[in-house]
């Protein structure tokens, strides 16, 4: 098995290979660009974007949500926002660096790693030493990675079946892929396939006489996960920002890049 240290740049707004697609025919910025080929809902846009939950998750029953419109999605969110447990306080656990022979952080090596700095006086973080805040994510790790990936599967559908106006009178829709689905690939030489399993992700589907066969699987690729490393808060700007673990993001390298050499007909230069 081949190590990549995955070095990342700072958030953008768009990944690269959309923002000429974002500034020429975006429907949301331009939303009287004429001819435009990407077309939105706009109430159901403004239904998933704009406003408050129509309803209480935590107390309202499952039937109740789903004669909501767009019920579904409404049930897998407070699916996965309700507690399972009674709120109980935790007692504080000492929290410890794990010692590792011939380990070196990579925050302190490497100049623009995944992993984050230490932040300044005014912002507080729960210690990045440990993989799993234990205290804060007790509850929220008890749940089944299967609640993630039916929420981000909903969303999707949502936004590409609801949101976005498809035009599939020539034969193609795009869709969320709930089927996973399974890649292996021979890295650097390496006799021995890796094998890659995603959650599911986005696919493109094409029209045939007795019905839909999936003509691109890897449009998207999803890898869920029951919560995130941790959740920093910055006292000055009064903003959450979500952490994802160096082993999260170095799985989700290792799987494209596996997706990727198995499937380079499909997906020639990533």
């Amino acid at each position: 098995m081949v190590a990549f240290r995955l070095l990342t740049k700072p958030e953008k707004p768009f990944l690269d290979i959309f923002q000429a697609d974002h500034e020429d025919r975006c429907p949301v910025c331009k939303p009287d660009l004429a001819n435009c080929p990407q077309k939105l809902d706009n109430a159901r846009t403004k239904a998933l974007t704009g406003g408050p939950c129509p309803c209480d998750l935590f107390t309202s029953a499952e039937s109740e949500l789903m004669r909501l419109p767009d019920g579904p999605f409404w049930v897998a969110l407070a699916r996965a926002v309700r507690p399972e447990v009674p709120d109980r306080p935790y007692p504080q656990r000492e929290r410890r660096a794990v010692a590792r022979e011939s380990y070196v952080d990579s925050t302190s090596a490497i100049i623009g790693s995944s992993s984050p700095t230490r932040p300044s006086s005014s912002e507080f973080e729960v210690d990045v030493n440990n993989v799993v805040d234990e205290d804060e994510h007790d509850a929220r790790r008890a749940k089944p990675e299967e609640l993630t990936v039916h929420l981000v599967l909903s969303f999707l559908q949502f936004a590409l079946n609801l949101c976005l106006v498809q035009d599939t009178s020539g034969g193609r829709e795009v869709r969320a892929r709930v089927e996973r689905r399974r890649a292996e690939a021979s890295i650097a030489g390496v006799e021995r396939a890796v094998i890659a399993e995603d959650d599911g992700g986005i696919c493109s589907m094409d029209r045939q006489a007795y019905g839909w066969t999936m003509g691109h699987p890897y449009l998207a690729l999803l890898e869920a996960k029951r919560s995130f490393k941790y959740i920093h808060f910055n006292e000055r700007t009064k903003d959450y920002n979500l952490v994802v673990s160096d082993d999260t993001l170095a799985q989700c390298l290792g799987e494209a890049i596996v997706v990727w050499k198995a499937n380079r007909r499909l997906l020639r230069d990533g």
